[in-house]
């Protein structure tokens, strides 16, 4: 069975484990990427569009196209 532990390796190559590793097993280490100093996802409709605000009611078609039209100014496509 598969088994996925999270190592350091220090800035001489060594591996250190924070648990035991089994002896006479064999293994594979996957590198990852330094996560990225305060680095936050942006994948929220605010995140993306900022808030919309409407002065009185508005029905689901009108804010359709006021996301559409945020859209096309954003990213030049609205789909």
């Amino acid at each position: 069975m598969l088994h996925s532990i999270e190592v350091e390796i220090d800035a001489n190559g060594y591996v250190h484990s924070p648990e035991p590793l089994p002896a006479g097993r064999r293994g594979i280490l996957t590198l990852l990427d330094e996560p990225k100093q305060n680095a936050t996802p942006s994948n929220t409709i605010q995140d993306l569009f900022g808030i919309l605000k409407a002065k009185k009611g508005v029905s689901l078609d009108e804010m359709e196209r006021a996301i559409s039209s945020k859209a096309l100014e954003r990213f030049n496509d609205c789909n």
